[in-house]
């Protein structure tokens, strides 16, 4: 299996020396769940009891795992087919990209609270082996602003737990070093995070 090993390499340096915190914006309470500010001030629970077919879940593993097997994403605005990855600073190789009705409708600028999008992995020979996820939560932000979820096959060069996650949770420092270059030039097109918005 051929990847672009140079930005994951940079991405894992990046998530061994900087820290991973929730900076206040979201408070986690004794059971591990986080409450999340909406776009108009209220406070939305990530438990999972609060996603639907175009919110991914917040609250990990488990719940996004489910929510992913329902195929929820599948009605979304969503790339015919997987390809090579369409920047070529991308370390997920083989992909396909589904952006859910507020990132695809979207414009310029910040995206608002609830735009998110799935990227299905691919081995080169067409297998799927995880996903990648994001979801915006917070007006603005940076990416602290963004949920990130990575789940990967157990024998991805990736560093992962043993449930095979790689990233799950607030301002992950291995998806905020990479998608924040989005948009700053032609090698990185996009904005506010996202480089591949499916209309």
């Amino acid at each position: 299996m051929k990847r672009p090993l140079g930005l994951l390499a940079a991405c894992t340096i990046a998530l061994a020396t900087a820290a991973c915190t929730d900076d206040g914006s979201g408070n986690e309470d004794a059971a591990g769940t986080t409450s999340a500010m909406t776009s108009d001030g209220d406070t939305a629970d990530s438990s999972g009891g609060g996603s639907d077919a175009q919110t991914p879940p917040m609250s990990g593993f488990v719940d996004i795992e489910a929510w992913l097997a329902a195929g929820h994403y599948q009605s979304w605005a969503c790339e015919g087919a997987a390809h090579g990855a369409s920047i070529g600073v991308s370390p997920h190789g083989m992909q396909r990209i589904c952006s859910n009705d507020l990132l695809s409708g979207h414009g310029d600028g910040e995206y608002p609270v609830g735009a998110a999008s799935v990227k299905e992995l691919f081995l080169d020979d067409g297998t799927l082996y995880g996903h990648a996820v994001s979801l915006h939560f917070q007006a603005g932000g940076g990416g602290d602003s963004w949920y990130w979820y990575e789940k990967v096959h157990a024998d991805h060069p990736a560093p992962h737990d043993e449930n095979g996650v790689v990233a799950d949770g607030v301002d992950e420092a291995i998806c905020v070093s990479c998608h924040s270059a989005a948009g700053t030039d032609a090698e990185h097109p996009g904005h506010d995070f996202v480089y591949v918005q499916v209309q």
